[in-house]
């Protein structure tokens, strides 16, 4: 169990034990109780994946998740599962907070809706920020820019902008934090994490060196075996130790971990590097325990090492200073505040080979009676430092203090504000908008551009006038169509309520969006939306949208998710626009909400962009010039994939076209993320590469088969129409004789 999951095992118990009501939401797993109470706390267990069924009307779910895994991080599939849990247990009897971590962003969601939505405005949020996705796949040389680790990392800094309490164990983690995402120093705590159920110290302290074998010397790891915990220097370290003393063994006790970069496993590699001959039987993979076997353990080693560069608290360290360990740690993260150099442990520099044997050799050189002295310290100055009662005392008083605080902002202001961080990823996150085109949004407009597809304009003014905010005035522009079925359906059309029909000659999509916008400005609508004629909207999309610019007047624009329908049926759920991966991928299918002001400061739609990615650039425009471009976490864009489309007439020299005018547009920007922009793009293609040969792997082998068995019906066609060819020429040879015969006769 990590971290994050022995801190999600204290917490609870120790908060139900002062007599709080605590309700946990955890994942599912086979053989499990779907609800259950345990510890004097209860339990849901919640689906965390929705497999396809094969059906044609695949439920929300199923599209969802299959969206997730395609596209963006399977931890979306949970937090939607929590985000319904929280809803329906919230209603009869409302939380005072909601408690999460940072690890796979659970409340993603929840918070998502209620920044965007302003959905349970009165619950707070509090998230445990133990090990950010970002510092633990870099630290690990692991990928980050593969999309689906990237997602995970959008997930989890939305989490950590938008709380409205952080909670941090150490300052390691509490530097980092405020470094990389820069929230508001006065919402975060410093909290260690407690100590749980450890047996009574003087349990240990009799044990302490007694256990040790005279012959025997053992250094004791404790973890995954996984890069960032710094094992490669610790296999080094003592390595070169083992070679002088043969009394000296070493135990890793933990889940050995697939290298991330080269084959095989972190274990694996380390022990065929420095596992020489001589010292090999002395190296031993203990593999994973529970953490009360872990306590005989620590008893019996000479040493505990806790070696990680990076660690923003180390669950290992405290339990094997709880159990009287002698512990030499890395002075990073956790371990910095724990430790004090020759009292109650040893600090090396991280990475340090050298400074890391110094400190092995000079516990393992010790007299027993003073390597017990200090374990004394040790188990004495943790088992204070991360008491179980004060540590719940001062996280009951955060969570109070926050929950005092959220109630009172949204009495005063009603909403959560948009995080400074976007759409600009390096910008802090406590930073204040200052709004650029934020007037209250009243008369909203559509503009309806329509070439040859009179076909689908019924469906698309039909869901326009369904709208729930009320008449939306629709200005459909002809681009010059020359199907006579078109032209005579825009005339009806015309005839239609809140509809005006402009017709132009043929300019192209680009010129027919401004030429709509223009018509927009001139009517005085204070919003404008672009919706393809042979796509809609959902019934309540323009009101929510309405509802999100008037409650962040520091937005320009809003978007929601998308259902594609025609020839796919699928769910496409982009997170808000944010550089640098805008500029990466495009995040908002045409039908966004934009405010007036801002289209009248960005020029409207480039037309420069003529052969594709004109509101791809459009985005990227309002939300570098204009403030934040927020997605409402809901399918209310109805998009049409159909043959004949722009979109799938897209070949290599029109999406290059494209992107030469985007880069030339907007080359500040692109310099400014250049290497982010490649890794996000090397990342995209890797990824999707990956998903052909691996879940589409069944698919290719009949594929495959599909060819081998058209390229044998080709032959086996070829072989057959050369005999019927023969035959009918023979046919043919012998009724010309015929005819011959019969002239002669």
């Amino acid at each position: 169990m990590g971290g994050v999951g022995t801190y999600a095992t204290i917490m609870p118990k120790l908060l139900a034990d002062a007599g709080h009501d605590v309700t946990v939401l955890a994942k599912y797993f086979d053989g499990a109780a779907r609800r259950e109470t345990m510890n004097g706390f209860e339990v849901h267990r919640l689906t965390t994946d929705f497999p396809w069924t094969g059906e044609a009307d695949r439920s929300d779910d199923e599209l969802f998740a299959a969206e997730m895994h395609s596209l963006r991080s399977y931890v979306g599939i949970f937090s939607r599962e929590v985000h319904k849990k929280i809803v329906e247990l919230h209603a009869p009897k409302p939380f005072d907070v909601v408690v999460s971590q940072d690890v796979e962003a659970p409340t993603w969601l929840s918070q998502d809706r209620r920044m965007v939505l302003g959905e349970l405005p009165e619950l707070p949020f509090v998230v445990f920020v133990h090990s950010p996705h970002k510092s633990i796949q870099l630290n690990n040389d692991d990928s980050f820019y593969e999309r689906h680790e990237y997602h995970r990392f959008l997930y989890e800094k939305e989490v950590i902008s938008i709380a409205d309490g952080l909670i941090v164990a150490s300052r390691g983690m509490q530097d980092e934090i405020l470094r990389e995402i820069g929230p508001d120093p006065s919402r975060m705590a410093l909290v260690q994490m407690p100590c749980g159920e450890i047996p009574p110290e003087a349990d240990f302290l009799k044990r302490v060196g007694s256990g040790e074998n005279a012959d025997e010397l053992r250094i004791v790891f404790s973890g995954r075996l996984e890069l960032r915990k710094g094992v490669d220097t610790l296999l080094a370290a003592s390595s070169e130790i083992m070679r002088g003393d043969r009394r000296v063994t070493l135990h890793l006790i933990g889940r050995d971990t697939p290298h991330p970069t080269l084959s095989g496993t972190v274990g694996e590699r380390l022990l065929a590097r420095y596992g020489a001959p001589e010292i090999r039987d002395r190296m031993f993979l203990r593999g994973w325990m529970p953490r009360e076997k872990l306590w005989a353990e620590y008893a019996a080693a000479t040493v505990g090492v806790v070696p990680s560069p990076w660690e923003p608290f180390s669950f290992a360290c405290q339990e094997m200073m709880a159990c009287g360990t002698p512990v030499a740690a890395s002075s990073t993260g956790g371990m910095a505040d724990m430790i004090r150099t020759g009292k109650n442990g040893f600090l090396f520099e991280p990475d340090n080979v050298a400074d890391l044997r110094e400190k092995l050799e000079g516990v393992l050189g010790a007299a027993v009676g003073e390597r017990r002295e200090i374990g004394h310290r040790a188990a004495s100055s943790i088992r204070e430092y991360c008491d179980n009662g004060r540590v719940l005392g001062e996280t009951v008083a955060f969570l109070e203090r926050t929950i005092a605080k959220s109630r009172k902002n949204a009495a005063k202001y009603g909403r959560v504000a948009i995080p400074g961080n976007l759409p600009f990823g390096d910008a802090p996150a406590m930073r204040r908008y200052v709004p650029k085109s934020g007037a209250k949004v009243e008369k909203p407009a559509v503009v309806v551009p329509c070439y040859n597809l009179g076909q689908y304009l019924g469906e698309c003014l039909g869901s326009l006038e369904r709208q729930t905010f009320g008449p939306v005035k629709t200005f459909v522009i002809d681009d010059g169509s020359t199907d006579e079925k078109t032209i005579e359906i825009l005339k009806a059309a015309d005839r239609r309520a809140n509809v005006e029909v402009k017709h132009f000659r043929n300019g192209g999509l680009p010129a027919a969006r401004n030429r709509g916008a223009r018509a927009v400005l001139e009517f005085g609508a204070d919003a404008v939306m672009f919706l393809d004629c042979d796509d809609y909207v959902a019934p309540d999309y323009v009101e929510k949208a309405v509802g999100v610019l008037n409650r962040h007047p520091e937005a320009c624009a809003v978007t929601a998710w998308t259902h594609t329908v025609g020839m796919m049926n699928t769910f496409w759920a982009p997170p808000h626009a944010q550089f640098p991966f805008l500029l990466a991928e495009c995040m908002s299918t045409p039908p966004a909400l934009i405010r007036s002001r801002a289209l009248e400061r960005v020029g409207g739609v480039h037309e420069d962009m003529r052969y594709a990615y004109e509101d791809w650039e459009l985005w990227i425009s309002l939300v570098k010039t204009c403030g934040p471009m927020l997605t409402i976490p809901e399918p209310l864009i109805y998009y049409r994939m159909r043959e004949g489309s722009m979109a799938r007439a897209y070949n290599f020299k029109t999406r290059e076209h494209g992107r030469r005018a985007m880069t030339a547009l907007h080359e500040e920007l692109y310099q400014r993320y250049a290497r982010e922009i490649v890794l996000l793009q090397d990342g995209f293609l890797y990824a999707s590469d990956g998903r052909y040969f691996t879940e589409h792997e069944p698919m290719k082998k009949q594929f495959e088969q599909l060819l081998i068995d058209v390229a044998w019906n080709q032959k086996e066609w070829k072989y057959f129409k050369g005999l019927w060819e023969d035959e009918k020429a023979a046919h043919a040879a012998t009724r010309a004789e015929l005819e011959k015969r019969r002239g002669q006769g």
